[in-house]
């Protein structure tokens, strides 16, 4: 049974400006903003994809992360990444993977 197919309608000058944004904000935070963009780009990506039937929309993904839920992972990240010398940061990026997906919701239109 197919129910329909997926539509991001993410462009080109959208990605740069959230591109251009993140580099400025990981260069005023020293690097920190680093660990909060990966859960940034998902949410960007989700929140601008749809399910189609056929060529119309029937629902919108919608990700419901805020900075404020991401802060003690991130923290527990950060210091598994100094401890490991990096290496916890390969695990991590699966992380983010897993709870922007636990987080993400399908809206009828």
């Amino acid at each position: 049974m197919r129910v329909g197919r997926f539509y991001c309608e993410l462009t080109i000058g959208s990605s740069i400006g959230h591109m251009l944004l993140w580099y400025v904000i990981i260069i005023l935070t020293f690097g920190l903003g680093g660990f909060i963009y990966p859960y940034a780009l998902a949410k960007f990506v989700i929140n601008k994809t749809w399910i189609m039937e056929g060529d119309r929309p029937v629902a919108r993904l919608r990700c419901d992360l805020n900075v404020a839920s991401q802060v003690s992972h991130v923290f527990i990240w950060i210091i598994l990444c100094i401890l490991t010398l990096g290496l916890a940061g390969l695990i991590f990026l699966y992380r983010v993977g897993r709870i922007v997906a636990n987080e993400t919701v399908v809206e009828p239109v």
